[in-house]
């Protein structure tokens, strides 16, 4: 083993050596490609400009020719010229033979006839002269010379006119980095413009005795070889006095000047240095940490692999540990028989933000979540894991109860709190479940399910944290079992009807109410307080509804037609089952079917106050349909909502019916007797049939009389029966 880890780890060292040589050669291609880039850029720049420069002092130089040649030519227009250029120095004309005609007011006696004024003589464009230190300015100047020629095309003067080149070098204004760059005249590199020179430096490079010699190390040869064009732009690798320099230089044919620009090789030679240092350091403590980490392997495995593990898989959006590291933790827990808790944390609707406010304003609440998850978890030696999406696991190493009740809540403080986001301001609550080790599960797989059902039991009983026992994790099977059964329960006609009878004062039989029982083949009887909850959770509760509606109104139906006596039916409807859109339909249609065989049906649809909550102005057109077909309605358990009187003042409704919770103390508790009397009282003043639920005795029988109260349903008149039962008690 240990030879294999070596052999990976020179493996390492020799592929690491080789990608440190090409970090290296890529990075000095950079930079050489930098430094090129960088000087075709300035010396295009200079040379443009200086071309530019130049052919605008051409056109001057033209327009002033073309008035001296006038018969009443001012000398003053030289002065005007000079003024309106500011690094126009002076101008002056002169005869063909050096002889001075005509000056701007600034004086100077540099005029003479040197090779570029001979030269001048020939050419149509500004000849540049070399440049010249004036002692009664003290300015290094450019001379420009211009031949002044008339209609004939005869030379009959020349303009000597300088540029003062502390001005020109102001005017110029381009970042060179660490280039130099400067301007020479024809073969001999006469130089005539060096940019960012300070004004003290002038006379040692632009003086003809102490100047650069920069001809004698370059053969401009090799440039003009090179160039096929004016503005093609050259760059070359050369030695000048020993010391090595990349330049950059191009020609300018029409006014026989050369720029240039260079830099010295040795200053790539640092930066290339200096980033193979940082390379190097970085490849050396990346080998001497792949070395200890070897070590460290070698030493101790199995932590050292738990440790990778941690290290290496983090959830990318928290930096969290992901769902892997679960395994690594329970593997170590279980080898050291260390007890630990396992938080299974949910935040509550986080699915609303996301699905309001966009994924990202998610994402951003999550990394809050989790730095503080993290920074909570801390203070008990635990271990935060972002499971998925919303959900995350802590571990924390201790079973201790109240140790982890003092965990959860200063989690859940945390979480808690607001969270700013884009301006906006959330409020995130979380539920947790909480499973131990080793007392409720032995392996990590059980301990994340039962803390992700009692997460599960906690959500849906609001309360902030619940701890894993059998006896909720049983109820949460169960109802799983009964979710699942529920959605076959109807095909395998296991969903049957009872009746409740409903009796007046004398005991005659006024109605039944339809009442829905459910026997499992697995499961046995299953009470519709489980189920119910249920199907309305999981949306079944529309198809169940409409099963029961349509069974109990035949079976009714059928009875009716047996006995020839006619009652009332009383079906109760959920709210999901009432606001679909097709619900009057199904009640008509069964109606309809049933009619053509039997006129003589009631119905009554039992409804509660939950469903008036936030839909009574949707659902008032719906309550006059069923009006207009005969169809009653009944206040299912009156007086346990939240706005009953309200209600009473808009809705249609017929029939109220006194929850069984107010009967069942009206013998022992005046409070609820007196409430009781004064329901049946307000309903028969609204002229409203008033029932009541759940009565169980004589006595209550006996109050409820005296009070009014017109309808009687309970124990005491008769239990829920089978159709057949209820056949049998509509015939004594």
């Amino acid at each position: 083993m240990n030879k294999k880890i070596w052999l990976l780890f020179y493996t390492i060292v020799v592929l690491g050596s080789v990608l440190l040589f090409t970090a290296v050669y890529a990075k000095y291609t950079d930079l050489m490609e930098e430094v090129e880039t960088e000087q075709v850029y300035v010396t295009k720049s200079l040379h443009n400009y200086l071309h530019s420069l130049f052919s605008q002092y051409d056109i001057i130089h033209n327009l002033v020719a073309d008035q001296y040649l006038q018969p009443n030519f001012s000398p003053s227009l030289l002065n005007s010229v000079v003024n309106q250029n500011p690094l126009l120095y002076n101008i002056a004309i002169f005869s063909v033979d050096g002889q001075l005609i005509e000056k701007s007011n600034q004086k100077t006696d540099y005029y003479t006839v040197n090779k570029w004024f001979r030269k001048a003589l020939d050419s149509q464009s500004i000849v540049l002269g070399e440049v010249m230190f004036d002692q009664r300015s003290n300015k290094w100047l450019i001379p420009l010379y211009k031949s002044i020629q008339n209609s004939a095309g005869s030379v009959v003067g020349v303009f000597i006119s300088t540029l003062d080149i502390q001005i020109l070098n102001q005017q110029w204004k381009e970042d060179i980095h660490s280039n130099n760059i400067q301007a020479t005249l024809g073969d001999d590199l006469v130089p005539i413009f060096r940019a960012n020179l300070p004004v003290d430096s002038y006379a040692q490079y632009y003086s003809p005795l102490t100047g650069p010699k920069t001809a004698e190390s370059i053969d401009l040869k090799t440039y003009l070889e090179g160039l096929d064009s004016p503005t093609e732009i050259y760059t070359h690798q050369a030695k000048i006095n020993n010391a090595e320099f990349i330049f950059t230089v191009t020609y300018d044919s029409r006014y026989q000047f050369w720029v240039s620009t260079d830099i010295p090789y040795t200053l790539i030679k640092e930066r290339v240095i200096y980033h193979s240092f940082f390379y190097s350091a970085f490849y050396l403590l990346l080998i001497i940490i792949v070395w200890a980490f070897i070590k460290w392997i070698i030493r101790i495995e199995e932590s050292q692999i738990i440790a990778l593990t941690y290290e290496a898989e983090h959830d990318a959006l928290t930096q969290l540990p992901n769902g892997n590291a679960l395994t690594a933790y329970g593997n170590k827990a279980e080898k050291n028989n260390r007890a630990f808790a396992l938080l299974y944390l949910n935040l509550n609707k986080f699915k609303n933000i996301n699905d309001t406010f966009g994924h990202s304003y998610g994402d951003k609440i999550l990394i809050q979540v989790a730095q503080r998850i993290k920074d909570t978890i801390k203070k008990y030696d635990g271990l935060a894991i972002r499971y998925s999406g919303d959900e995350f696991v802590l571990l924390v190493n201790s079973s201790d109860k109240e140790l982890l009740q003092h965990c959860i809540e200063d989690i859940q403080k945390n979480v808690n709190q607001p969270y700013l986001v884009e301006q906006n301001v959330f409020k995130i609550t979380s539920s947790i479940g909480i499973a131990c080790y080793p007392e409720d599960a032995k392996d990590i797989e059980s301990l994340l399910s039962y803390a992700d059902n009692s997460m599960t039991i906690a959500k849906q009983t609001n309360n902030q944290y619940l701890f894993f026992s059998k006896s909720a994790h049983r109820q949460l099977i169960q109802r799983v079992d009964i979710e699942q059964a529920l959605h076959n329960a109807i095909d395998k006609e296991e969903i049957s009807i009872v009746y409740q009878p409903q009796v007046n004062a004398d005991n005659t039989l006024i109605g039944v109410e339809a009442l829905v029982r459910w026997n499992n083949q697995k499961m046995g009887f299953i009470g519709p307080d489980l189920f119910i909850p249920i199907a309305e959770e999981v949306g079944l509760m529309p198809k169940l509804g409409s099963y029961i509606m349509h069974r109990a109104m035949q079976e009714i139906a059928q009875l009716q037609r047996e006995i020839e006596q006619t009652f009332t039916l009383s079906i109760n409807v959920s709210v999901r089952q009432f606001v679909q859109i097709n619900f009057m339909e199904k009640v008509l249609n069964s109606l309809n079917e049933l009619t053509k065989i039997d006129q003589r049906l009631a119905i009554t649809i039992e409804i509660t106050e939950s469903l008036f909550i936030e839909n009574l102005d949707s659902l008032l057109p719906l309550f006059q349909q069923l009006k207009q077909h005969h169809i009653t309605l009944s206040l299912d358990d009156f007086g346990t909502g939240y706005s009953s009187l309200s209600l009473l003042r808009h809705i249609p409704i017929d029939e109220l019916k006194i929850d069984k919770s107010f009967v069942d103390h009206i013998c022992t508790d005046a409070t609820d007797k007196a409430m009781v009397e004064s329901i049946i009282s307000m309903g028969k003043k609204l002229g409203l049939t008033v029932l009541a639920e759940g009565v169980e005795d004589r006595k209550q029988a006996d109050i409820l009389l005296t009070a009014g109260c017109d309808l009687f349903q309970g124990y005491f008149f008769s239990k829920p029966l089978s159709i057949a039962d209820l056949k049998a008690y509509c015939l004594q």
